[in-house]
């Protein structure tokens, strides 16, 4: 499958109960992400195979795991109808 450059391919996503949906992306992420100022609030469209486009509002998180560096995340104020299947990815709103 073909994505557009500044695409953010979802690799993980899990349910952060009482929050929403946090999303990781796959290897390497999007530059862009580092360009955010964490927690503030995203515009964000959700492409999933053969469904139409889904926009949504997201914000950015970091990640901290033991013995990994910090990374980038995205949790998802929304609930997209369950998990994100393969080949799902996140575009600002108006790109």
């Amino acid at each position: 499958m073909l994505f557009p450059p500044h695409a953010f391919i979802i690799e993980h996503s899990f349910r952060v109960p009482g929050l929403g949906l946090l999303v990781l992306p796959t290897a390497p992420a999007p530059a862009w992400l580092a360009t955010l100022v964490l927690h503030a609030a995203v515009p964000l469209v959700l492409h999933r195979p053969g469904q139409p486009p889904l926009p949504l509002p997201a914000t950015l998180e970091e990640l901290a795991r033991p013995d990994q560096p910090a990374a980038y995340a995205l949790l998802l104020d929304a609930d997209p109808g369950g998990p994100l299947p393969t080949g799902a990815w996140l575009a600002f709103e108006n790109s």
